[in-house]
């Protein structure tokens, strides 16, 4: 009787066990989402369950890079889905190797699976079924690749994690994906940010990182030159070019030569190398120039590996109007350039290395294009969205040049990047770059006003991934669809939805820098006719903003990737809201002191300013509060980034805006008091308030 009811029991047992091996946890709906998109990628209608018992096993057990690339998918699982695997031999094993090696074949022959002639050098083929997982690459960089689009398709948790049945081929479009990172005005990230940085970059298949380097680069010969706290040290250079090695991204140094030198040239010691006085550019004129140049790449070239400089060269106003101002009138400002530019190229040809420039000095002098040495590239930026950018990818293409097409993530002087300008700039720039045979893409970051967190900037990041490695044309909407899931591991769009939105503020309240308004005197004129102006739209920008808020804290939690992201999201859509209640106090105050000023007569009138003053709360001191929250959310995103370098001279412009309101609070205070005794206001122009509103009080 025991025995028959055991004999039962195991049996049912064993039939649970095959129900569940042969993939109960798989769910056939749930779409293939994937940022890159591969180039062929469909369902196999089955699922590889993940838990302990699983293998990564490699081909080759002696490549250090496919054992890396194996450790980096295990902890990222560990991570996101809570399941813990190892590296080794198994009855149920994710194999990893290069294509050209017999066990490979062999695996990729028993699925029926063949390998297309155009798989390049970073190419994989990925195969996901029931019993077995299959990642090769051309390369190792291609072995890579595949399990960073491996991680995407790990789907539930725990008892419940799987990965989604697939064949995947894919290989990128462009040889070259770039980022620029200014670290010269500003934020400069520590270390671990950096490997922040390039983890990321790498996850969606970037494969530079440019260093964009005016006086933060710390020399040796020019100690004088990195700021102290606020430069790049040899040690972590290293550091960095060893850990982004890994991740197969090349660094690439951005040493300025010529022009964006201020910081350099307002010493004393190198003013006699500006071109006018502690200016921006280096004149040519001075051969001073050229030493202060040959020694700061002599020091780079020790320092950075890999195939490229980037020596900058570009926004060059100054250039003959001072010590080249007769060099310029006898031969004109391109020629001047240009044979500054073949200098220091003779002068680095040296070091075996390709120079890249920015290309918008060159565009301006078409009929001298042609003479740009041919092992030079342009790093062609362009920035305003249009539908089309071959007029600008022409001149450089017909002169037989390579070239970047540079597009830009639209972070610069911003709150948050403005991603609706952003979007139709880099699809489009990358598209017609593609066209145009562009040997790469090489996204941009700016930080012009000093604040910009770059936590900030990843829609535009990631979406310059994916149009550079895609092919066009390019499929935004089905981007944004999959965005999610990629970048944050949550299902749906909540969280794109919320980065578009934060990203239209400049387009709904039709101005130029977010940032510049945030910082504008709210006490002047200037400030409250435009307050008045965008009195409705302020209060949509409000909502919007608020509801980004909500979804935030309500959803956070699911979040199981970059979740640090949404506390950057979190800080912006807090400024924009603050600025918002600004103008819409600003616009309240202006009316009603206004309207007491003109019935002077009318105590009762005019008494209802106390609504604004009092000793203990009033709005005014509440824009001070406010302020001095969101200068300690400031605070703590930016140290989460960068150093403590630069912080102050930022924390600086919220400690001036706090005292402006509580200055102001303090005599609207005292005005009351002397209109109490005298029946008198100071008048609004004088109190800072501007001129009479069109319309009255609402």
């Amino acid at each position: 009787m025991l025995r028959a009811i055991g004999s039962v029991i195991c049996r049912f047992a064993l039939s649970m066990l095959v129900c569940y091996e042969i993939g109960a946890v798989a769910q056939p709906g749930v779409p293939l989402q994937v940022i890159p998109r591969p180039k062929q990628i469909a369902p196999t209608g089955e699922s590889f369950r993940l838990d302990r018992s699983v293998r990564l096993e490699l081909a080759d057990p002696k490549s250090e890079d496919d054992r890396f690339a194996a450790q980096d998918f295990i902890d990222d699982v560990r991570d996101v889905a809570d399941v813990a695997l190892r590296i080794g031999r198994g009855r149920r094993m994710i194999l990893i190797g290069m294509l050209d090696d017999e066990r490979i074949r062999r695996a990729l022959a028993r699925k029926g699976v063949s390998v297309p002639a155009e798989l390049n050098e970073e190419g994989y083929v990925l195969n996901v079924s029931s019993d077995e997982v299959i990642v090769a690459g051309r390369t190792t960089a291609g072995t890579f690749y595949g399990l960073q689009t491996l991680k995407q398709l790990v789907r539930g948790d725990g008892a419940n994690a799987y990965i989604q049945g697939a064949r995947i081929i894919d290989w990128p479009t462009m040889r070259w994906r770039a980022v620029s990172d200014d670290i010269s005005r500003g934020p400069v990230p520590t270390v671990e940010y950096i490997k922040r940085q390039l983890r990321t970059f790498a996850f969606f298949k970037l494969n530079m990182h440019s260093f964009y380097m005016e006086h933060v680069f710390g020399s040796r010969a020019h100690p004088l030159i990195g700021p102290e706290g606020g430069a790049l040290t040899p040690d972590e250079i290293r550091e960095i070019i060893a850990y982004a090695r890994r991740l197969h991204i090349e660094i690439v140094p951005e040493q300025q030569t010529f022009g964006h030198l201020h910081k350099v040239l307002k010493t004393e010691k190198y003013n006699a190398l500006a071109e006018t006085p502690y200016g921006d550019v280096l004149t040519p004129q001075q051969e001073g120039t050229y030493k202060l140049i040959a020694d700061l790449y002599r020091e780079i070239n020790e320092l950075f590996p890999g195939r490229f400089f980037h020596i900058g060269a570009d926004e060059t106003f100054e250039l003959g109007e001072g010590q080249s101002r007769e060099a310029v009138r006898q031969r004109g400002v391109g020629a001047v350039y240009f044979e500054h530019l073949r200098r220091v190229r003779d002068l680095l040809q040296p070091y075996g290395r390709r120079l890249m420039f920015w290309g918008d000095i060159a565009l301006n002098h078409p009929d001298l294009i042609g003479e740009i040495p041919r092992d030079m590239i342009v790093m062609n930026w362009a920035y305003g969205p249009r539908e089309s950018y071959e007029s600008r990818l022409k001149p450089f293409k017909d002169a037989g040049l390579d070239q970047f097409v540079c597009p830009g993530v639209q972070n610069w002087n911003q709150i948050f990047p403005n991603n609706d300008a952003a979007a139709i700039n880099i699809v489009n720039f990358v598209r017609d770059g593609q066209r145009a045979g562009a040997l790469g893409m090489m996204n941009t970051s700016w930080d012009d006003d000093g604040e910009t967190l770059f936590e900030m900037t990843w829609y535009g990041i990631v979406l310059g991934a994916a149009a550079a490695w895609q092919a066009v044309p390019f499929d935004l909407e089905a981007f944004e669809r999959d965005f999610d899931w990629a970048f944050f591991r949550s299902e749906g769009d909540r969280f794109v939805r919320a980065m578009r939105t934060l990203g239209s503020v400049n387009t709904l309240l039709g101005v130029g820098s977010s940032d510049q308004l945030f910082w504008q005197e709210p006490f002047t004129s200037a400030f409250q006719e435009q307050a008045r102006a965008l009195h409705d739209k302020t209060k949509r920008m409000r909502l919007m903003v608020e509801e980004v808020e909500e979804t935030i804290l309500r959803e956070r939690a699911r979040v199981r990737r970059n979740r640090s992201t949404l506390d950057a999201m979190l800080l912006a859509a807090r400024r924009f809201d603050h600025l918002g209640r600004r103008m819409q106090v600003m616009e309240q105050l202006s009316e009603r002191y206004w309207d007491a000023y003109l019935n002077l007569n009318d105590r009762r009138r005019v008494r209802r300013l106390t609504r604004y003053t009092g000793a203990i709360y009033n709005d005014l001191r509440e824009m001070a509060e406010e302020l001095a929250e969101l200068k300690r959310a400031y605070r703590e995103q930016w140290l989460r980034e960068n150093r403590q370098y630069w912080l102050d001279s930022v924390l600086a412009r919220y400690d001036a805006m706090i005292a402006t309101w509580l200055n102001k609070s303090r005599e609207l205070d005292e005005a009351l008091r002397q209109y109490e005794r005298s029946s008198i206001l100071p008048s609004p122009e004088e109190f800072g308030l501007g001129p009479r509103p069109d319309r009255g009080g609402r």
